[in-house]
């Protein structure tokens, strides 16, 4: 029971770790120990996984889940695009997290990267 309540707290540790280097844009201004939970209790619990979300712009664990649970990895959510209503060029991540930019979008924009070079 130990090692696991151990490698937990390394993983907060070392999510919290990057966190904090990301600084305010990251954290939102919060503790960065109290968003690495948030991140580990989503279910991540690689540290380079969690900054691969944050290039990204996927800034919150919740918004990053529901990406990875809809098939975008963080690669494709780090592609850029004017697409969506803001027509601001931004990542498909950061558009999805704040409602710019509709999961279907992003899917059609992903395929057209990814698949029909």
């Amino acid at each position: 029971m130990g090692h696991e309540s151990d490698e937990a707290y390394e993983t907060a540790r070392a999510v919290s770790s990057v966190l904090a280097r990301r600084g305010a844009d990251a954290t939102g201004g919060r503790d960065p120990a109290e968003v690495a939970r948030e991140w580990v209790g989503q279910g991540f619990d690689d540290a380079e996984e969690v900054e691969a979300w944050l290039d990204a712009g996927c800034l919150d664990a919740a918004g990053a889940r529901r990406l990875e649970e809809a098939g975008i990895t963080p690669e494709q959510a780090a592609l850029r695009t004017r697409a969506g209503a803001s027509g601001e060029e931004d990542t498909l991540g950061r558009k999805l997290s704040r409602g710019d930019l509709s999961l279907e979008e992003a899917r059609r924009i992903i395929t057209r990267e990814f698949w029909h070079d």
